[in-house]
């Protein structure tokens, strides 16, 4: 999927300030995709993952198996989209606006603002948590306030800068983290006296399956964010791996302190600190520097999301608007963080995967090797926004959010496991493609404005 140029850019493919990147101009090796989604996962959201399944009472074995699952899952998801990247040069929710329509597609990349301000709060909290306990800060507040301004330099830096800090903390988390997996081969005695309380199947392996799918399935309307500078050589693949590695380790990690801690108080810093003693403050810099480089590209997606629906601002003020909000919901949710964690993760899947299913059908399937045009793209693509609700509305029976909803199916069959995610993509992959065959044999035109 190749654009003709003239002067860098043909203009039928321009829209406002994001134009497609030039092929010719894509210098970038695909190489560097790795460290970005390395380091951006090897960090405090996945090293708590790794804690749920302890919290559940599941067995290592199934708790390893269920997160290994998840996360092979999220990383092929986040794969393909950072493909779309490279194949047409554009940001991510600006490509979604072919299949879903210019006017719908708006609103779907304020789902995703909201989604990235929700994973710079998540990300901030838990970061700060570490800051404080390190530097032995007395009022969490304090550690938020620093994080943010660190964060905030740095995603508006931009996205040159963003890389190589990313780089940067592929090494010093890389080593941080081996360092945390090697004290725990130390500790092989709580290990063997960890006693679950299921060992096969089921809820808990249902709900550890679900979390760590959704915290890299996540990425996926980020990822063109940073492809799109790139070849395409290769860049599902660096993109795969980087994001899978790095989740499986911190999240090991995570499952190691969670047990060796004996009795997970659901504070990660806290029980990575008392676990590794004095050697406390080594791993907690893991923890607030994980938090940093997630959130860099957390704030600086937020800022393209912002900027995506319309508004004319320059980039400094939306990266402000979303550091600002998130400072501000940190320090009203971080005393009752992990019921916010867990809460967020599962309504997270529910308007992403669907998403997700039709823009994979739309790029693999259904529009394959034809140029993105956006003069071609009506206000609202039926096909696609059809394919969407009907996937969610489906889905709804196998919902289980544990807040103010329990579906029928979920709960009488299935314990209260949550498996809609699963259902609305593979019915919007299929769906959306079965529709527009149906307009085009059918020659229904439809040109909603």
């Amino acid at each position: 999927m190749h654009f003709e140029k003239k002067d860098g850019v043909n203009p039928q493919y321009a829209y406002g300030e994001f134009d497609p990147v030039p092929y010719d101009m894509r210098k970038n090796n695909s190489s560097e995709l790795f460290t970005i989604w390395f380091a951006s996962n090897l960090t405090v959201g996945d090293f708590a993952i790794g804690f749920i399944p302890v919290l559940l009472g599941l067995s290592i074995q199934m708790a390893l198996f269920s997160m290994i699952l998840g996360s092979i899952m999220g990383s092929l998801l986040v794969g393909f989209m950072s493909k779309t990247g490279t194949l047409t040069g554009l940001p991510q929710m600006i490509l979604g606006r072919r299949a879903f329509g210019k006017h719908f597609g708006i609103f779907m990349t304020g789902l995703q603002w909201l989604n990235t301000l929700g994973w710079l709060t998540v990300n901030l909290i838990l970061a700060s948590f570490a800051f404080s306990l390190a530097f032995h800060i007395p009022y969490y507040e304090i550690s938020i306030l620093a994080m943010a301004v660190v964060i905030f330099l740095i995603s508006n830096s931009g996205r040159k800068a963003i890389s190589y800090f990313e780089k940067t903390m592929s090494l010093v988390l890389g080593i941080l983290f081996i360092f945390i997996v090697a004290n725990a081969t130390f500790h092989a005695g709580e290990l063997y006296a960890y006693k679950p309380m299921y060992y096969g199947f089921g809820v808990a392996f249902g709900i550890t399956l679900a979390t760590s799918f959704s915290y890299l399935m996540s990425w996926g309307p980020y990822a063109a964010d940073y492809s799109r500078y790139n070849k395409t050589r290769n860049s599902f693949i660096y993109t795969f791996s980087g994001g899978l590695l790095a989740t499986v380790w911190a999240e090991i990690a995570g499952l190691l302190v969670a047990i060796m801690s004996l009795n997970p108080s659901g504070n990660p810093a806290g029980d990575l600190s008392s676990v590794l003693g004095s050697y406390g403050v080594i791993g907690l810099s893991a923890i607030f520097l994980g938090g940093i480089a997630a959130d860099a590209i957390n704030l600086y997606s937020n800022s393209i999301s912002l900027k995506s629906t319309g508004l004319n601002l320059r980039r400094i003020y939306t990266v402000a608007t979303g550091i600002i909000i998130a400072t501000v919901l940190s320090i009203i949710l971080y005393t009752r963080f992990y019921s916010f964690y867990e809460d967020f993760l599962f309504l997270l899947d529910y308007w992403i995967t669907p998403w997700l299913g039709i823009m994979i059908a739309d790029f693999f399937i259904v529009n394959k090797n034809n140029a993105f045009n956006f003069k071609s793209i009506p206000g609202f693509n039926v096909s696609g926004i059809f394919s969407y609700f009907m996937a969610l509305a489906i889905s709804i029976p196998f919902m289980d959010p544990g807040i103010i909803y329990e579906g029928v199916i979920s709960k009488l069959y299935l314990g209260g496991v949550d498996i809609s995610y699963y259902i609305s993509f593979i019915l919007a992959l299929l769906l959306y493609p079965l529709m527009r065959k149906i307009i085009n044999r059918f020659n229904i035109h439809i040109h909603a404005e």
